[in-house]
């Protein structure tokens, strides 16, 4: 089970337009809702808001200590500012320690440098970096570790299949051949890049043709037709009070 990360919230009185003075005074506005928490609007520093989105994710069980009264959540969603590292809201959900959750781990491969495939200079490239679980809040795992030690060709992969899952951990829409992480000769990898940098280039090449082609298309005027005689001329009808 992954280790419970710790913070101390402080409830918080502001709400609407007052919580952008909230957030010029480094302050984050949360809220922590749950089947059998009452919803409760809470605050803390930006750096606590930082430490714990980094330690916890959206996959770890979260300590909340509030008013001295401890309860655990997981995170369900982080709000950033625009083009900033700042943090501006976030969502924790109010769990059990036996209630089953729905979540998202990373998946880490191990042990990539003791494979043939890395001894003799190939490159094992990762193809999934985090995978959809559930499990019991007190049996969610970290990560989910995939061995690389058997890799030793190009082409060689690893799948879903490959992922030794800890007691009680499902796969959400499990799939057992979606691949974890391929090998490649370099040469060979280098030119599938290549490939599709070219790609992506004439794709946005067509889009600015395209774009440039209908901005010096003349509008044509749409035609009117002619009026009938007295046409415009009703009397307005008048509406019922």
């Amino acid at each position: 089970m992954a280790n419970k990360t710790l913070l101390s919230v402080e409830k918080r009185e502001a709400t609407g337009k007052q919580v952008a003075k909230l957030r010029r005074d480094d302050l984050v506005p949360a809220v922590i809702y749950g089947r059998e928490f009452e919803p409760t609007n809470v605050q803390f520093s930006q750096n606590e808001a930082r430490r714990v989105v980094r330690e916890a994710g959206t996959h770890t069980p979260v300590e909340l200590s509030l008013d001295g009264k401890k309860s655990t959540a997981l995170i369900k969603s982080i709000d950033y500012a625009p083009a900033r590292a700042d943090i501006t809201h976030i969502s924790f959900q109010a769990v059990r320690a036996d209630e089953v959750v729905t979540t998202e781990v990373p998946l880490v491969l191990i042990n990539e440098a003791e494979s043939a495939a890395a001894k003799a200079g190939l490159i094992i490239l990762p193809t999934l970096e985090e995978v959809e679980i559930r499990a019991k809040v007190s049996e969610l795992p970290e990560k989910i570790e995939i061995d690389a030690t058997n890799l030793a060709v190009s082409e060689d992969k690893l799948t879903l299949a490959d992922a030794k899952l800890p007691t009680g951990v499902e796969i959400v829409d499990y799939n057992p051949e979606i691949v974890i992480a391929s090998v490649w000769e370099p040469a060979a990898l280098e030119a599938k890049n290549a490939a599709a940098d070219k790609a992506a280039d004439e794709a946005r090449a067509k889009e600015a043709e395209a774009a440039a082609t209908e901005e010096s298309t003349p509008e044509t005027p749409a035609e009117t037709a002619p009026s009938e005689p007295g046409e415009g001329n009703e009397k307005p009808a008048e509406s019922a009070e």
